[in-house]
């Protein structure tokens, strides 16, 4: 059994940093990311969306040293960022924050589970979604996708996360290279034939991580979720990872999938901001 303890926390937040310096770079670096790469620590930058806080924030500050060295590489651009703070991170640290002129923007749980004792725990080798009613029941199917399904696996992952239809051909181009990362799994689900959602699993030595995951708005609350939860967490057990982790807004929807896979949480951690309030 994993205990959540500090050292647990920051080996789980360098499995999430790892897939976001990855998901953000990638071979070519088409979005021409920037890497502050520091002892203990990692920010990422790009310029070309500066109101972006998943893609401008960093990762490991614990420290005003490194604090300071974050803060420099943003002002090189002028452009706000995310700090990224755990539980066991010092009060000295969000003092430093507060100074600095940052303020608590969003909360994040960091669940965990070891995958080697039944997980997860609905499999099942019925593809009917028993979270439709019966008079509408919806048959997902879920695949995993190569290169000739990369762009309706994109476009489904990006409108799901609201990307508006004129910007899908640009975000391909920028994400084309997500089939040929090592180590990511890509989930495309459909809903009787129709994209439906999609999801990435990253592997990381023995650990499988849930990253990215997204249902279309009109298949959601179907279950399409829970599906794709579930096909990552038995992929990741046959590429013989023993942990599982994933990250999601604190008490969302997908928070509680992850729960009802089998996920405990390890710890909630809060994204300080220097950025303008809208």
């Amino acid at each position: 059994m994993h205990v959540a303890t500090s050292e647990l926390a920051r080996q789980l937040e360098q499995i999430a940093a790892d897939y976001l310096v990855a998901r953000y770079s990638g071979p070519g670096n088409p979005m021409g990311t920037e890497i502050l790469h520091g002892e203990g620590f990692v920010a990422t930058k790009v310029p070309f969306a500066p109101s972006n806080m998943i893609m401008n924030r960093a990762h490991g500050v614990e420290r005003e040293a490194q604090l300071t060295e974050v803060l420099a590489f943003y002002a090189a651009t002028n452009q706000p960022c995310g700090i990224e703070v755990l539980p066991c991170t010092p009060v000295s640290l969000t003092a430093a924050l507060v100074r600095a002129g940052f303020r608590p923007g969003s909360y994040s749980a960091t669940s965990y589970a070891p995958i080697d004792q039944g997980l997860p725990a609905r499999a099942s080798t019925d593809n009917r979604d028993s979270r439709s009613e019966p008079a509408a029941s919806s048959i997902v199917d879920i695949r995993f996708v190569d290169t000739s399904e990369l762009g309706t696996f994109l476009d489904t992952m990006n409108t799901g996360f609201g990307t508006p239809e004129a910007m899908l051909a640009s975000m391909r181009r920028n994400q084309g290279f997500w089939s040929d990362v090592p180590n990511w799994h890509l989930l495309l689900a459909r809903v009787n034939g129709q994209p439906a959602g999609a999801a990435v699993l990253s592997i990381h030595g023995s650990a499988g991580y849930l990253a990215a995951a997204t249902t279309l708005p009109p298949f959601r609350n179907r279950g399409v979720q829970q599906r794709l939860i579930d096909a990552r967490i038995r992929r990741a057990r046959e590429h013989g990872c023993t942990l599982i982790t994933g990250q999601a807004a604190w008490g969302s929807t997908s928070h509680g999938n992850q729960q009802r896979a089998g996920l405990a949480l390890c710890h909630v951690k809060t994204l300080w901001t220097n950025q303008a309030e809208s």
